[in-house]
């Protein structure tokens, strides 16, 4: 089944537009040779930049369709300043990175890195799109690797370092573990102060009915335990 329409992992700790899938606008050529590959197979991620100024997601797609032959254009996911786009059903075998395709999945900064760092809105683009697809196909951060790092590339792409984003990745995932941990607890303890507030509307009236006495019991097995451990 293809993966399209893919969501931003949520609860990022910065704010990202959803993405767009624009896969069905761009140039292609079919039939397409490649088989599409299932996700147990995908697990690495492979960065790259366009190495363009000015480019468009279009014309890379027509480059890579109408000029050197490819069936679709080589990247699964493309960012163009402050959006993420989908390019590629994440499965495609597409060409992005030689002799590395069959495993990774790609995605592309749009401009020219070896010029300028990253903006702002492009790195945490660039995160947020990174965490999503390591949650998608359970990729750990050491797998995320820039297209100079996979056997057999002799390029500078991505022209940024990628130790530095492995080392922010993986702070991001801790911070984002650390504040669903703190939301849960606070869960939990909501669901155990709604719990209370219904015993004690059970024995509002101070009759020993049955509905009371089983309250009162819940309670008092309760009150055990805060009592030994000094609260009461």
């Amino acid at each position: 089944m293809p993966i399209r329409n893919i969501s931003l992992l949520p609860n990022l700790p910065f704010n990202v537009l959803p993405i767009q899938d624009i896969t069905d606008t761009l140039a292609t050529r079919l039939p397409d040779p490649e088989t599409p590959r299932t996700p147990d197979k995908i697990t690495h991620i492979a960065v790259h930049h366009s190495a363009v100024e000015g480019g468009t997601i279009a014309g890379y797609a027509d480059y890579h369709v109408n000029s050197l032959k490819w069936s679709h254009i080589g990247y699964h996911t493309v960012i163009k300043g402050n959006q993420i786009f989908q390019t590629n059903d994440l499965l495609t075998f597409s060409y992005h990175t030689s002799s590395n395709n069959s495993y990774t999945v790609s995605v592309s900064v749009s401009g020219d890195l070896s010029k300028r760092a990253l903006t702002t809105d492009e790195r945490n683009c660039l995160y947020a799109t990174i965490l999503t697809l390591m949650n998608i196909f359970k990729i750990p951060a050491e797998n995320v690797l820039g297209h100079n790092e996979y056997p057999s590339n002799n390029t500078a792409c991505p022209c940024i370092d990628m130790n530095q984003l492995r080392s922010d990745i993986k702070n991001i995932q801790m911070k984002m573990q650390q504040q669903d941990s703190w939301e849960s607890k606070l869960t939990k303890i909501s669901q155990m102060v709604n719990q209370f507030n219904y015993f004690n509307s059970l024995v509002k009236g101070g009759a020993a009915d049955g509905n009371a006495v089983w309250a009162v019991s819940q309670q008092m097995q309760l009150y055990d335990v805060m009592k030994d451990k000094g609260y009461v």
